[in-house]
């Protein structure tokens, strides 16, 4: 009986041995080896995942809440992130955004605005007109320097009207209100009590746009990754890496050596890279006019026979050739060529030096021999045809069409020099009015407002360097500002651009072009515009490896 019992055990001992060997010993599965083409097709899966990921740069980040932000090309890239309650489009246009439809009170101060009541933070949770109050709240206690922080010079109250609306009043009924809109919305519930600019949360991006926040390591980098859950697309550009660069000449040092795959540059640049092979550049329209400047405090320009001569004598096709390389929109008044509100139907000063001398002889300039210097006898006085165009060194546009316009001018018997000083030289010689006429620029605001270069007002004490005043303008200009009502406003800013090329306060040159910088690997509908280089991004996609 014993010995039984000894042998079961020892079997029982064997087993539970054999069991407990199966048991710790890790399991390998046996597979058979991948064929080749699998074995590829893998990893150009994996490949291709990596290559969609779209490099771009931005500086020093202090914040990465879009409304206490200081820095443009943080902005930039926060675009992607956060979509605006009324943006812009190609046509400098405002048109519905998170905001789906507005309207005005009858005395156009107060703006009724409807939202769309589908759109989903990133959370998941549902944007709503608290989240539209909390923004502006945010603004109004933001830093002076912040990039929003304007909006809140045309807004004097706001306030809940229902789940998905709210109105806007205004300090004043203006037509550019609607443009001072354009600022990205954040949530309330994610942001509410973070005042602290590096906070946790606000180093954490939470928005509603076509990218969503993966990381950040400060100093280094931010990953972004699709909204899978955007309300206006999903990008077919899986993820967005975004290197922290110290300056300009970095972002441009990164796009050569194929770091980044984006840069954006004004036309200064563009000669640096459109020759590039493997760069691929996609132009948009600036919000920056160059021009030339008369002071009307001068008897010699209060004539506007002078004023006609010398727009006759600007050789623009020329100027946009070899001083903005082809990459420039010739203008006729300050109001963008590209602009919904833009009249083409003004008069006109192509290059003809015929004319300008016709206009020169009917206000008795005249010269004794042919190519010399004109003047003219009034009351036995001998008076010269003179005057010197002011122009900043450091800007070689506009040296270079500074230069132009002299060789013309002398062919048309001035005596004209060119006085060129450093740029504080130069805006105090235009603020004290020590100048003949000037080249300038100006980048213009989002929000079209020309009253400080146009207005009797400002002839003195503004920037309106021309001292230029004319009852007629200013009543043109009060009635392009005073209307809310699209064809009104269309109609009063036609009546205003007649007057300005009729009247010439300026000789319009032209806007420059911006452009994008791209290589090869980017595809697609790319239509970049001067508030957000990324419009429409759903519509770019990214074609094999970055090279590096």
């Amino acid at each position: 009986m014993n010995r039984r019992w000894l042998c079961f055990l020892v079997m029982i001992m064997v087993l539970m041995t054999g069991c407990q060997k199966k048991e710790d010993t890790p399991s390998v599965e046996k597979k058979e080896p991948m064929a080749v083409s699998e074995q590829k097709n893998s990893n150009a899966t994996k490949n291709q995942k990596e290559d969609n990921v779209l490099a771009l740069s931005m500086r020093m980040v202090n914040t990465l809440n879009p409304l206490l932000n200081v820095d443009e090309t943080v902005d930039t890239i926060l675009k992607l992130v956060y979509m605006p309650l009324i943006q812009l489009d190609e046509n400098r246009k405002p048109s519905p955004c998170i905001a789906k439809s507005w309207s005005f009170s009858e005395d156009g101060r107060t703006l009724f605005l409807e939202l769309n009541s589908n759109i989903l933070w990133q959370d998941g949770t549902v944007l709503t007109a608290d989240d539209v109050i909390f923004s502006l709240n945010t603004i109004r206690s933001a830093a002076p320097e912040a990039v929003y922080k304007d909006v809140m010079g045309y807004i004097s109250g706001y306030s809940k009207t229902g789940e998905y609306s709210l109105s806007i009043t205004f300090q004043q009924v203006f037509s550019g209100n609607l443009y001072a809109l354009s600022f990205p919305v954040i949530s309330s519930s994610y942001y509410r009590k973070e005042t602290d600019p590096s906070s946790q949360k606000n180093m954490t991006p939470m928005g509603n746009g076509y990218y969503k926040f993966d990381y950040f390591k400060p100093t280094k980098e931010l990953k972004l990754k699709k909204n899978e859950n955007c309300f206006w697309g999903i990008p077919e550009i899986d993820e967005v890496l975004v290197s922290i660069s110290a300056d300009k000449g970095t972002d441009f040092y990164s796009f050569k050596q194929g770091i980044i795959d984006v840069l954006a540059a004004d036309v200064t640049d563009i000669g640096k890279y459109d020759s590039t092979k493997d760069t691929h550049l996609f132009e948009y329209d600036s919000n920056y006019y160059d021009f030339i400047g008369f002071n009307f405090r001068r008897s010699l320009f209060q004539d506007i026979r002078i004023r006609q001569a010398v727009a006759y004598a600007v050789p623009k096709d020329a100027i946009l050739d070899s001083v903005y390389l082809g990459h420039g929109l010739l203008a006729e008044t300050p109001i963008h060529p590209a602009s919904w509100l833009y009249e083409d139907d003004v008069e006109k000063y192509p290059y003809n030096l015929t004319e300008a001398d016709k206009l020169l002889l009917a206000s008795n300039w005249k010269s004794k021999e042919k190519g010399g210097i004109r003047q003219r006898q009034t009351n036995e006085l001998t008076e010269t045809l003179k005057a010197s165009i002011l122009v900043n060194e450091e800007n070689e546009a506009r040296r270079q069409i500074a230069i132009r316009l002299a060789d013309e001018l002398w062919a048309l018997g001035f005596d004209i020099s060119i006085d060129v000083q450093p740029y504080e030289v130069y805006a105090e010689r235009l603020s004290r009015g020590e100048f003949d006429m000037f080249i300038g620029g100006w980048q213009f605001s989002v929000v079209p407002d020309y009253t400080f270069m146009l207005h009797s007002s400002q002839a003195n004490s503004g920037r309106n360097y021309s001292g230029y005043s004319n009852e007629e303008m200013d009543g043109l200009l009060a009635a392009a500002y005073g209307t809310v009502d699209d064809i009104q406003l269309k109609k009063a800013y036609s009546n205003l651009q007649k007057k300005i090329a009729k009247d010439l306060p300026y000789v319009s040159i032209a806007y420059r072009k911006s452009a994008l910088f791209a290589n090869e690997r980017l595809s697609g509908d790319v239509k970049p515009l001067e508030n957000n280089i990324f419009y429409e991004i759903t519509k770019w996609s990214l074609n094999g490896s970055r090279k590096n």
